[in-house]
């Protein structure tokens, strides 16, 4: 049975959509026959056990703290994590790294991925420097978004495949020189299975979410997630009075929260 061990930054029992997203991809690969772990790094905070088990999937943790100026820190962090990776490997024997974003974990999977000759899957969800001028932690051009993403095409031009979570990344992937057929995409979804047969339309609730017009259901737009600006709902909502144009009795529904709800 080919084994797969899976590198991340942070994982259940946390909640979050890169949490979600890496589940799926567990359950996905346990129902292809593979058998998977994965391993956290130092940045996951939840509190519990050195090998924690969620949702019928084993995770192991990263103990310790970097500590240090910029640029040194994240070097420590990096080697703190490389070292609990390789203590796994060499216990566990996986056949498969897979590392997810950010940069930080594929650097460190990079490191024990060579040194015990394991193939290197390497899965872009964002690039974390573009991330963080996005949510206003960073700013483009500045020394920690070069070094970002000077690590991130290190980690890229060293794994051995690359997936990406849309077409723009892959784009941008290809336009600093990655070879196309290096990589490949695996964007979002949504098992519906998970949540069973769906439920009777509350028109009652529709009514108060104003979501019915002369007492027909209006064609809604919806998102549910986090408020930040790199989910581009500024957009959305400039695009609303062009649609209505076409469709008078369309509505947005924006269901979340985050750092631009007040926008």
């Amino acid at each position: 049975m080919t084994r797969v061990l899976h590198v991340l930054d942070h994982s259940l029992p946390m909640h979050s959509g890169y949490t979600f997203r890496t589940r799926a991809i567990l359950k996905a690969q346990q129902a292809m026959g593979f058998e998977v772990r994965s391993i956290t790094g130092i940045r996951h905070k939840a509190e519990g056990p050195d090998v924690e088990e969620a949702d019928g999937l084993l995770f192991h943790r990263t103990e310790g703290k970097a500590a240090g100026p910029a640029g040194l820190r994240e070097m420590r962090e990096i080697g703190l994590f490389a070292d609990s990776i390789d203590r796994l490997v060499r216990d566990w024997r996986p056949d498969v790294l897979h590392a997810h974003s950010p940069s930080l974990c594929g650097a460190a999977a990079g490191r024990v991925a060579r040194r015990h000759g394991i193939p290197l899957v390497y899965e872009i969800r964002a690039f974390w420097e573009d991330a963080a001028v996005g949510n206003g932690t960073g700013s483009e051009g500045s020394l920690k978004y070069r070094l970002t993403r000077a690590l991130e095409n290190r980690v890229v031009g060293r794994a051995d495949a690359v997936v990406t979570i849309c077409d723009g990344l892959r784009i941008d992937l290809i336009a600093r020189g990655v070879p196309a057929e290096k990589i490949s995409k695996m964007p979002n979804g949504v098992d519906l299975d998970l949540f069973g047969t769906p439920r009777a339309r509350d028109a009652a609730l529709a009514r108060e979410l104003g979501l019915e017009a002369e007492g027909k259901p209006c064609p809604v737009i919806g998102f549910i997630g986090s408020f930040y600006d790199y989910e581009g709902l500024d957009d959305l909502i400039a695009a609303m009075p062009l649609l209505l144009a076409r469709q008078p009795q369309a509505r947005l529904l924006l269901v979340g929260g985050g750092p631009r709800e007040e926008a």
